[in-house]
């Protein structure tokens, strides 16, 4: 009698032992899973440029771009001046600065490096709560990097 409870003890115990390690395996695999579709479903982060009609308010940040400005970073020169400039239509919608005109003047893609220098170099300062308007020729931008 002992030696059958102490076979059915040890093959509970192997079975139990098979259940756990197929329990871990599936979670690790779900985890793998679904953190890969995460990382595959989602895109690079995008560029998008308004232009603003008008003379910007006076506590605005602005910063005048430069030839050297679109050198450095080649999604600007091509959302402003470049093959990704498709100007929209004119309306009145919000800006960092309050309503005012403003038409949708390009987007690109940038990587995730690119998004880091922009905000860095023409991005919002978070602490003084100043988003600077860009003035290239004349005109008035300012820009967002949305991130998907």
């Amino acid at each position: 009698m002992g030696s059958k409870v102490a076979r059915r003890l040890l093959v509970g115990g192997v079975l139990a032992f098979i259940s756990v390690i197929l329990l871990v395996a599936t979670v690790v695999l779900a985890y793998t899973v679904l953190s890969s579709w995460i990382v595959g479903s989602t895109g690079s982060p995008r560029l998008t440029a308004w232009e603003i009609r008008g003379e910007p308010l006076q506590n605005a940040s602005i910063i005048h771009l430069t030839e050297k400005d679109f050198e450095q970073h080649p999604v600007l020169d091509s959302v402003l001046r470049g093959d990704r400039r498709d100007p929209g239509p004119w309306y009145s919608g919000d800006t960092p600065y309050g309503v005012l005109d403003k038409r949708t003047i390009g987007s690109a893609p940038v990587t995730w490096v690119e998004r880091g220098i922009l905000i860095e170099s023409f991005g919002p300062d978070v602490e003084a709560r100043n988003h600077p308007y860009l003035e290239y020729d004349g005109a008035y931008y300012y820009f967002l990097i949305w991130i998907p």
